[in-house]
């Protein structure tokens, strides 16, 4: 098995603050997914869509995943990818993340490769950024106890394995203006995105 080939996109949230599905989110002449999709392919063979809904994915040639633990929130959708992934470690983002920096996913894997590590997320300040980021298969036994514990937090979990954080100075090159983090919550965040991006 590749150490890097898959890539995951979460979306199966609830969605309660934007008001309606995020994976109906547009940017310019298409779907932030599609957006994603196409970007992600630049690095990844293997690209799932973590969903509920795979209807909305039938033209598209990705696989469709659903959570194995139902209703948990995120750390249930990267179970599921690290279950179905095709390679060692996953590429993880957010369906409402519209900003993806290949060179920065390219130092990540960079700097996994020269050691075993359980996943990759960059620090600012006191906080992990826990998507646009990486997790590996190795870190499934942890999860899965977290998940039996009825622990669901991303956060509590990424600190608890063996992962390579990169820190805020070592990031800070590739990520200028840190918009890579962005996550569209709201609608005004929704529409305030699509002015600046149009």
């Amino acid at each position: 098995m590749p150490k890097f080939n898959s890539a995951v996109i979460l979306a199966g949230g609830k969605s309660t603050r934007m008001g309606f599905d995020k994976q109906l989110l547009q940017m310019q002449d298409r779907s932030i997914v599609q957006h994603l999709i196409d970007v992600l392919r630049t690095r990844f063979g293997d690209i799932m869509v973590s969903s509920s809904t795979p209807e909305l994915y039938e033209q598209t040639e990705v696989r469709v995943i659903q959570d194995i633990h139902e209703g948990i929130g995120p750390l249930g959708g990267i179970h599921s990818a690290l279950r179905s992934a095709k390679s060692e470690a996953v590429f993880v983002i957010a369906c409402d993340m519209p900003y993806v920096e290949i060179p920065y996913i390219d130092y990540m894997m960079g700097e996994m490769a020269k050691g075993c590590h359980d996943a990759c997320v960059t620090e600012r300040g006191d906080h992990l950024e826990v998507f646009h980021s990486f997790y590996c298969r190795s870190a499934l036994p942890t999860l899965e106890l977290e998940l039996a514990e009825g622990r669901y937090s991303v956060q509590r979990f990424t600190r608890k394995i063996g992962a390579l954080v990169i820190p805020e100075a070592s990031a800070a090159p590739f990520l200028p203006d840190w918009r890579v983090f962005t996550n569209l919550n709201t609608q005004e965040e929704y529409e305030e995105f699509r002015r600046t991006r149009l």
